[in-house]
């Protein structure tokens, strides 16, 4: 058995996203394509020997002890396995808090996929996905990761047709938005009606690697929402808009991604907003969520 291992845990965007009713249990029922992309934070596991409880060490920000979901995973995952382990976590983050891609979301996959392949997987699959459903609604996306569909509250996933590795700039205003109040809001300003054709018509555009078809289609009921809130969004979509992209909100915002035809379109459009915004990234889509990238004995 494997001591040590690191794992990377991707961002996500949310490329169509309809919202229902509220759920009596105050979640709304969703439809969402969610896709990951090649921004990632970076965790360290370890077994100590010898030892018992969490020590988890944040590089960058994100919530310390408890309060971090990487720490809920890891005590889940030892309370639901019966192990009695000390477990070592370093998280080095690199995607921004509340900001509509799911960083610490993935974090906590990150922890229960790289803690069950140190144990030797001690849960099964239908045991780790349930107990990522239980840390939070986009945690089951990461332990699958690509182009998947999320219905529920967001936690039932199923992995559909990967979309090429398409160039995407996303744009962060330095500002999180708390998932809660943006649902809120959107409760009061009322139900947002999607385009025709649904997810189906952007999956199969976007399969074929046309960006400028697709645009139509894109799609995110909270993204009204999320501008009331935050009206600085709406500058960052204008200059988007400018240079000839579709500017999407992401989940519960506030970062707004623009998907590009090509990576000099990317180029373009990054360089358009550095300097206009706090936080800017030029990536792409990728095919995987929580993955291993090195492990063996401390």
């Amino acid at each position: 058995m494997g001591r040590r291992v690191v794992v990377k845990a991707p961002a996500k965007i949310n490329l169509y996203l309809e919202v229902g009713a509220r759920r009596p249990d105050g979640f709304h029922e969703v439809r969402t394509v969610i896709q990951a992309v090649e921004v990632f934070d970076r965790l360290d596991l370890e077994l100590l020997e010898g030892g018992e409880g969490i020590r988890l060490e944040v590089e960058g920000t994100a919530p310390q002890g408890e309060d971090n979901l990487c720490f809920r995973a890891a005590a889940g995952f030892l309370e639901e396995t019966g192990l009695r382990l000390g477990v070592r976590i370093v998280l080095t983050k690199n995607i921004p808090e509340a900001a509509g891609l799911g960083g610490g979301s993935s974090d906590a996959a990150a922890v229960l996929r790289g803690l069950n392949l140190l144990t030797g997987e001690a849960l099964g699959r239908e045991d780790l996905f349930r107990m990522a459903a239980r840390l939070g609604s986009d945690v089951p996306f990461f332990l699958v990761g690509g182009t998947v569909m999320g219905e529920g509250r967001g936690e039932r996933v199923k992995p559909l047709a990967q979309a090429p590795p398409l160039p995407v700039v996303l744009a962060n205003p330095g500002t999180g938005l708390p998932t809660s109040e943006v649902y809120r809001r959107y409760d009061r300003l009322g139900p947002v009606e999607p385009p025709p054709g649904g997810p189906e018509t952007l999956l199969d555009i976007l399969l074929r690697g046309d960006v400028r078809g697709a645009a139509p289609f894109l799609f995110n009921a909270l993204e009204p929402a999320a501008c009331e809130l935050l009206p600085e969004l709406r500058k960052i979509m204008e200059i988007i808009f400018q240079e000839g992209g579709k500017p999407v909100v992401s989940g519960s915002g506030p970062t707004v991604f623009v998907l590009a035809s090509d990576e000099e379109e990317a180029e373009k459009m990054a360089s358009s907003l550095e300097g206009e915004v706090p936080l800017v990234y030029r990536t792409r889509f990728c095919n995987h969520g929580a993955a291993i990238v090195d492990e063996g004995r401390k």
